[in-house]
């Protein structure tokens, strides 16, 4: 079965990244903070529904780069179908058009998940999903799918994917007084009229700012829980498996909001007091950004707060060997004063 040939690519792909670095079984469960049984069940091909969750700790402890997790995220859209139900056999299906791009592109109608067409028609759908609820101007697809050369027909062409996508979505009004998902303005612009009932980027968004508003009140602890709750809905780089997208500016935007997500999540644990469930969120930043020196220094703060000390350390070492030796720079002030009071076991200043 097809669910089944993802489940198994998943493990093989674990197996192969995890044997060219060289690291064991042992030093790898222990990096991304799951049992070896269970990476071995996975590697293996056991386990026949595996959480993204996972996949994603084993990126970020392996390291991986952009292709990697595209491969990975391609061989879990394979078992992923089957891997829900096994999680939620009873859940009722959500109703209307759901578009997820927090990962892999991925659209359902009444919980059921629907063929998005062709590469560049996926693309044309994660532009707008990135941009939702503002205009995007027909050049700019046409740039995004043909750079400086489109063919004659490139008009025509985009004209079809809008009108494919359309039907795909639905031609009637998302709730009754909105207007349709796909809408054409002044002939040559198209909006994605979504909202948190359609788009998961719409949610991240949501949950973020309830998140900012707890950490104004002050109330860290909520703030934590929101900041949990809109993280837990990226399944990976945005739009991972768009090629076209990759290192497009809406993508790097999202991208980015992600990340001060993480940095404002790490301040707000630290405030609360330490919260062990920042950590796989900034193992993750920091393995994506290898010198991004401020989400290096909450790692270090968040890793001490539960009590890791000696890995606070050793990842100021790290880092200062990266900087020193590919950079030839010193650690700066934050990354500096982090080192201090995790040596002092003080909490940031």
């Amino acid at each position: 079965m097809a669910w089944e040939d993802g489940a198994r690519g998943i493990g093989t792909l674990i197996k192969r990244y995890r044997e060219s670095l060289p690291m064991t079984q042992h030093e790898l469960s222990a990096a991304a903070g799951i049992s070896v049984g269970a990476l071995r069940d996975l590697e293996q091909g056991r386990t026949r529904s595996p959480r993204w969750e996972t996949v994603e700790e084993l990126t970020a402890a392996l390291g991986l780069g952009p292709d990697q997790r595209a491969k990975l995220a391609r061989a879990f859209r394979a078992a992923a179908p089957r891997a829900a139900r096994r999680r939620e056999p009873s859940a009722p299906h959500p109703r209307g058009v759901r578009i997820d791009i927090l990962g892999p592109l991925m659209v359902s109608r009444d919980g059921r998940q629907l063929a998005l067409g062709s590469v560049r028609q996926r693309a044309v759908l994660g532009l707008m999903a990135l941009q939702a609820s503002s205009s995007v101007h027909r050049d700019s697809l046409i740039d995004l799918l043909w750079g400086e050369r489109p063919p004659s027909s490139a008009v025509a062409e985009v004209q079809g994917y809008i009108s494919r996508l359309r039907k795909l979505l639905g031609d009637g009004p998302a709730r009754a007084g909105q207007a349709a998902l796909v809408t054409t303005a002044g002939g040559c612009c198209y909006c994605l009229n979504t909202s948190p009932d359609h788009l998961d980027l719409a949610v991240f968004e949501q949950v973020i700012r309830q998140a900012r508003a707890a950490a104004a009140r002050p109330d860290p602890g909520a703030a934590c829980e929101q900041y949990e709750q809109a993280l837990g809905l990226w399944r990976g780089d945005v739009a991972v498996d768009v090629d076209l997208l990759r290192g497009h500016p809406a993508a790097i935007e999202a991208t980015r909001r992600r990340s001060a997500a993480v940095l404002e999540y790490a301040e707000a644990a630290a405030v609360a007091g330490g919260c062990p469930r920042v950590l796989p969120h900034l193992g993750a930043l920091c393995a994506a950004e290898p010198l991004n020196e401020p989400a290096h220094a909450w790692l270090m703060t968040a890793l001490a707060a539960t009590g890791q000390q000696a890995a606070a350390l050793q990842v100021f070492t790290d880092m200062r060997r990266r900087l020193e030796g590919g950079l030839g720079i010193s650690p700066s002030a934050i990354l500096s004063q982090a080192h201090v009071n995790v040596l002092r076991q003080q909490g940031p200043t």
